[in-house]
């Protein structure tokens, strides 16, 4: 599998627009690695896993279309990730020559956004699916399955595992510190690479933060999840998700990671799994 990341921000982005601290200042300034949009992923270029606001002008930026796109995962409804607008400009009289529909999976409140965005335009073009945590689907030659994160309150909020011809991969983002029943769930599971956030960095203190992770929780899922042998000396471990707020650049969050065999996505970042 192809794992393309378009966004590895949390919810500002960096630079954030309204922002003056020393990390927006540094990334309007200097570019690179520093400038993240809010995070996206994609998998072999026909599954996308949520749908930032910079969606459009991140396939754009990597000179891709979401032609080939037929199925969208939707991790919760924040609006970072919920970019559920995009929808219509696949609908009829919108998208030309689009000949088979989106399959659209997620959470009740996000398949209703979904429904309620599309607002009758959505004809056949779409195929809108609630899916429940823990259980496995096949789709598109893919084994698709949600599994809880520890987030939101309002609403079930899902990480999700992708597996492909013997591949497995764990997208863990907005996950908090991860539920017992998560942690048990992954035990049968072996993870070729994994993606987890370091939102909260050390401005947040504690080992099991809620709603997102920081590095000592961070470090913490990491070394539960090698003790059980789901993560493996084979399994690559990136983090994500990254906020300003951190107060720390690329390379300082590199640095801050690396002695626990975790490395730090960009924005461009594409990994075969």
């Amino acid at each position: 599998m192809l794992v393309r990341f378009l966004g590895t921000a949390a919810s500002e982005g960096i630079p954030n627009p309204f922002c003056n601290c020393k990390i927006c200042t540094l990334a309007r300034e200097q570019g690179g690695k520093n400038v993240r949009s809010r995070a996206s992923v994609m998998v072999d270029d026909c599954i996308q896993i949520d749908m930032s606001p910079e969606w459009s002008a991140q396939l754009t930026r990597e000179g891709l279309s979401a032609r080939g796109v037929h199925t969208t995962l939707f991790t919760h409804t924040h609006p970072d990730h919920f970019n559920v607008g995009e929808f219509v400009s696949r609908c009829v009289n919108f998208g030309y020559n689009i000949d088979s529909p989106m399959y659209v999976f997620g959470n009740d409140c996000a398949i209703k956004g979904a429904f309620n965005a599309l607002d009758g335009l959505g004809g056949d073009r779409f195929v809108l699916k609630v899916v429940a945590p823990f259980m496995s689907f096949e789709h598109m030659g893919y084994t698709i399955t949600p599994i809880l994160a520890n987030h939101a309150r309002m609403e079930l909020c899902y990480n999700y595992i992708i597996q492909k011809d013997g591949r497995t991969f764990l997208y863990g983002l907005d996950s908090g510190y991860l539920p017992e029943c998560s942690f048990e769930f992954l035990a049968k599971y072996t993870i070729d690479l994994a993606v987890f956030e370091c939102t909260y960095a050390d401005y947040i203190e504690g080992v099991k933060s809620d709603n997102h992770l920081n590095f000592a929780s961070l470090f913490a899922q990491c070394k539960r999840l090698r003790d059980m042998g789901v993560l493996t000396e084979h399994s690559k471990v990136y983090a994500s998700h990254v906020s300003h707020s951190s107060a720390m650049t690329h390379e300082e969050i590199e640095q801050r990671v690396k002695d626990c065999g975790i490395e730090v996505a960009f924005d461009g970042l594409k990994l075969n799994v």
